[in-house]
């Protein structure tokens, strides 16, 4: 079942693949370009026998690189190191080959803008500070063949430097945007799985706890301990299948930094205890999430201890804009401001710092209206972020 959703999961377009694909047709054209320009002035040049040997090493390396890159498992550090070395060698190699004349006409050596190709692939491996180290480096190797303070020679360089940089940096950006992408779909995968789950469960396992929970007490002393103990599964069940960071494809947790808002609140669901939310997520950052939930336990907590035996509570989520409003409401025998008062003077400080103090600290505010006989009504708002 679970090998069966994984298989139909999309995983998109292969975004590094075609990246180095781009990344090795340029290499070609600029090679292209190299042979071009080599060829122009290979009359001109002190060692052209040397020159075209370099040009068909620099073409045939430009072919393998190619073709390397393409398979993943080669994509190693010594092919970077590689690629790296014959640039290296093939720029350092310009003063002798092309003599000092011919070089300072155009401040253009062997590898003319070939040499880009190797700091730009690296910048594509591991990131846009090592395409920018790889950049300087060929970039200082370069101007030592002809040391000059013309913009010429010196503004290659910085060209060296930025552009293998700015790949890295897009290169970095679309693999972000690619991870979150997968991250979302096997999200949506896990809670379709979820929802199918649901459905099985409560058409099947629910009902029969439910109908021993609510039955069970007919049949004396063992039929209420069963149905005591139908209704605790009942719940622990609902709440686990209720929980969307479960990851069902892959175990685990789907995000544990997020913690759905609806869902906390909907465990809280019991028979002495009715949620009512709205439809969809709402994500809240876990350790926020996590402090709302101990005020709204305390909340509940209160009403069992003394609102009365048989009271109900009632819970509302309603969010405006980036703000959640939660109404926690009873329908116990209420309080009035002065027995509040009396309880903090007493040194029972539950509503002061385990509600108001707790929904201050998250940015928000409380509001509390009650009367004796009327029950309690708790008016939570409180930001998302």
């Amino acid at each position: 079942m679970v090998m069966a959703n994984k298989q139909i999961l999309p995983t998109g377009p292969n975004l590094l693949g075609t990246i180095y694909r781009a990344a090795g047709w340029a290499r070609i054209a600029l090679l292209v370009h190299m042979l071009i320009v080599n060829g122009m002035r290979l009359t001109q040049v002190a060692h052209p026998r040397l020159l075209v040997v370099i040009c068909v090493i620099v073409a045939v390396w430009s072919v393998m690189a190619y073709l390397l890159n393409m398979r993943p498992r080669w994509r190693t550090k010594w092919l970077r190191l590689t690629d790296m070395a014959v640039t290296l060698a093939v720029v350092a190699s310009s003063r002798f080959v092309l003599g000092a004349d011919v070089l300072q006409q155009s401040y253009l050596g062997v590898a003319c803008y070939w040499m880009l190709a190797a700091p730009a692939v690296l910048a594509i491996w591991r990131g846009p500070l090592a395409g920018l180290a790889g950049g300087l480096l060929v970039g200082a190797v370069q101007f030592a063949q002809a040391p000059s303070l013309a913009p010429r020679a010196w503004g290659d360089v910085l060209l060296m430097a930025a552009i293998p940089y700015f790949i890295g940096l897009v290169v970095s950006q679309l693999n972000n945007a690619m991870a979150e992408r997968e991250r979302g779909l096997a999200t949506l995968a896990a809670l379709e799985e979820r929802e199918r789950l649901n459905r099985i469960v409560h058409d099947g396992v629910l009902q029969v706890l439910a109908m021993v929970a609510r039955e069970g007490a007919e049949l004396g002393p063992r039929g209420q301990l069963l149905a005591s103990l139908a209704l605790r599964q009942e719940d622990q069940l609902r709440a686990i299948l209720q929980d969307r960071r479960v990851d069902i494809l892959g175990g685990g947790f789907l995000d544990t930094d997020k913690t759905d808002v609806t869902i906390m609140l909907e465990k809280h669901q019991s028979d002495t205890v009715t949620v009512s939310t709205m439809a969809g997520q709402l994500n809240m950052a876990s350790a926020r999430a996590k402090e709302l939930d101990r005020v709204i336990s305390e909340v509940l907590a209160n009403v069992s201890n003394h609102a009365g035996q048989g009271a109900h509570s009632w819970i509302l989520l309603e969010q405006e804009g980036n703000e959640l409003i939660i109404s926690v409401r009873d329908d116990g025998v209420g309080a009035t401001q002065e027995q509040l008062d009396a309880a903090a003077a007493a040194g029972r400080l539950g509503v002061k710092e385990s509600i108001i103090g707790r929904i201050v600290d998250l940015g928000g505010h409380s509001t509390l209206t009650t009367s004796r006989g009327a029950g309690l009504e708790w008016e939570f708002r409180v930001p998302l972020e």
